[in-house]
Parts: C-alpha cells; structure tokens; sequence
C-alpha cells in the first residue's frame, strides 16, 4: 500500500501536528507491504531533523512547485494508494486534492481537531471564508474523515462522510527511565507543552492556582510549565503570575526536548492538561508511557478513556472545578498516584503505541479504499 501524507509540519515552531504526522509516517513505512512518504505544505518547515521515509517539500528547496506540486512527485508517490491531507484550511491541499482526484486517487482529511465546534468558533469569521472557499469542497469529495479519538468525532458533528478512528501514538521509555509518582512529600503537577493559553487553557490553570495556593503551598505542590512561547504567551504568563503572586508555587520554563524533556517527566507526580480543544494530545500520551498520571479536561478528548483505564481523573475547564480536583489530588495517597500511573503506562504498552497505531490505521485505509473502488 503506498500512502502519501501530505501535511503543513514545521520545526521551526511546535506544534501538535508535527510530532504526530512524523511519528505516524515513520511507524507506517516500517509496516510489510506499506510505503509511506511526506509532502511537506508549510511554507516554512525549518530545518528538517533527519527522517527515515521518503519526504517531499513544496518549493524551490525541493524542487516541487506551489502550482503543480502533485505533478512533480516521483513514482510511487505521484499516484499512490491514498493521499492523507492533516489539519484544516490550508488552501494548498485543496489544489493537491483536486489533483489526485483528476488521477482517481482517493484521499482522507484528519484535520488533528480543527473541525470541532470549539476549535470553528476560534478566528470564526476566516474559517466561514474559508469553508465557503475550499474547505467544504475539500470535505465533500472525502473518501473518509479520520479523527484521532470518539470524543473528537462528537464534537465535530456530521460532515457528511464517513469516518474512521484512529488516533496517535508514542515511544514509550525503557522501565528504567520512568517516573515514580508519589514517592515524595513533596508532589510537582507539570504542564508540558506550548504555552498556548487559550487552547491549552493555560488561564484557567492559574486561576485554579489562585483559588488554592495556600492549600497547594501548605502540602508542598509546585506546579511547572514547561513550553515554547506562542505569540507573546510567556509574557502574558509572566505577568499573570506576578499579579496574581503565585511566584512560590508555579514555575514557569523554557522549552524542553531530549534528555531535559525526559527529566521533567522523571520528576513529576501528576500530568495536567486543562485544554479546551484538542485532537488527540500527544503530550498526554508521553506522559502516560512515563507512568505518570493526568489530571485532563472533556476538551482533550481522552477523558473519558483516563478515567476508564484508571489512568487519572478529569476535571473540568471551570476553575473552581479545577482547584478542587488539585485540591484532592494533592491530599491523595501517593500510592494512588502511582496506581493510577502504573495503570496509564500499562494502557499506553496495550493500545497506543506507534506500532499498534500505524497497524491500526493502514487496516481501516484498506477498508475505506475498498468502499472507494466500489463507489
């Protein structure tokens, strides 16, 4: 099976469809019987780390033109299998897919969240353009839209098209390089990731903050945010920290890949990620393969699984919902921190590794390319 993914990735500023397009990519190459390959859409994706499957880059670096990018692709990849197009409004692949269809290649849209009502309602009136420009045009000749979890398809509501579900995965860490949550007096709750604050929720963490310190300060919580700045985000947390003098219980730090990301991990007791909208949060994942348990909102899509798989506990983008479950979580037993971060890394070890992700994928790409050819 030859997939081609096509997808505006970037390393030269995070984001959450990067990280989850390559790892998608590379676990699918590594199938029997499948070749999968990148077309990179972003008009700057940074310098490329290094990659092993085949990835095209539009522009004049890669020699692939904005006018005919499709046409320009080697065998196998000009006329693969299936084309995959993620995240939503990128104009580009509205062109590449009117392209594959003139060559009867089928295509999906796994649009990693944008499709929700929250994630419209965000810059709506450029979204409404944009569904009136290409988008809905985009959807409509679909074979399938793919989202990552059942909750995100929900909330996305009908389309029109089928849909199949098939969300990320992760690597996860040796035994040996876990975390041991509870084991202190002391308990750290980590944020990891960009420091979006309305996407990640960011303000409603600090205000959960306020609502608690004392309490938190009193039983020996720190809590950590650790990311890249998103359009002055920093700044703002900075600020918002000071005015609310929280500066003895929340810490704020730079970015962290490697080793210094595996540390913060390491040295954590509990995972919090309040966002409103998300696909599937692959720091959230990451998170669980290092044993640590997570405290998550509905909006990440996987709370209801957490919960499920005694992974953690959901809370609730009210702040005063949030205080009281970091509240509760800072009275409770560090034996139940770790149950709870036992049973999130044994969860990530059954079902959400790369390899089963990639298996489970390319099984339903087959099953929407055989309703393709039979349409």
């Amino acid at each position: 099976m030859i997939i081609l993914h096509a997808a505006p990735v970037t390393w030269r500023s995070p984001n959450g469809v990067t990280p989850a397009v390559q790892g998608l990519v590379a676990a699918q190459n590594a199938l029997p019987g499948c070749r999968a390959g990148l077309l990179i859409t972003s008009r700057d994706a940074g310098a490329l780390p290094p990659l092993e499957f085949p990835v095209f880059q539009v522009g004049e670096r890669r020699g692939l033109s904005r006018a005919r990018p499709a046409d320009d692709l080697p065998e196998p990849f000009r006329r693969p299998d299936l084309v995959v197009f993620h995240s939503t409004f990128v104009p580009l692949h509205a062109v590449l897919a009117a392209r594959r269809r003139a060559l009867g290649v089928p295509y999906l849209v796994c649009p990693h969240g944008g499709m929700t009502a929250e994630a419209l309602r965000q810059k709506a009136w450029k979204k409404r353009l944009g569904r009136l420009w290409f988008f809905d045009e985009l959807i409509r000749h679909a074979a399938a839209i793919q989202y990552s979890t059942h909750r995100e398809r929900e909330k996305s509501g009908d389309w029109g098209r089928p849909v199949i579900i098939a969300g990320n995965g992760v690597h996860p860490p040796a035994e040996n390089q876990i975390a041991r949550p509870g084991l202190r007096p002391a308990r750290r709750f980590l944020f990891l990731g960009r420091l979006h604050i309305q996407h990640k929720g960011l303000d409603l963490l600090l205000e959960a903050c306020r609502k608690v310190k004392e309490h938190l300060l009193r039983r020996g919580v720190e809590v950590v945010l650790v990311g890249p700045d998103v359009n002055g985000s920093r700044r703002f947390l900075e600020n918002r920290i000071r005015a609310m003098d929280l500066g003895m219980l929340v810490r704020l730090r730079d970015a962290a890949v490697g080793d210094e990301k595996r540390r913060w991990f390491q040295s954590a007791d509990l995972f919090v990620h309040p966002s409103r909208t998300e696909g599937q949060p692959a720091a959230v994942l990451e998170a669980m393969s290092f044993g640590l348990p997570v405290l998550v909102t509905p909006g990440t899509n996987v709370a209801e699984e957490v919960v499920t798989e005694g992974a953690g506990w959901e809370t609730s983008c009210d702040p005063n919902e949030l205080a009281r479950d970091l509240r509760n979580l800072a009275e409770l037993p560090g034996s139940a921190l770790a149950r709870a971060g036992c049973a999130a890394r044994n969860w990530v070890l059954r079902e959400l590794t790369w390899d089963r992700a990639a298996a489970r994928t390319v099984s339903k790409y087959q099953r929407v390319l055989q309703l393709a050819r039979a349409a």
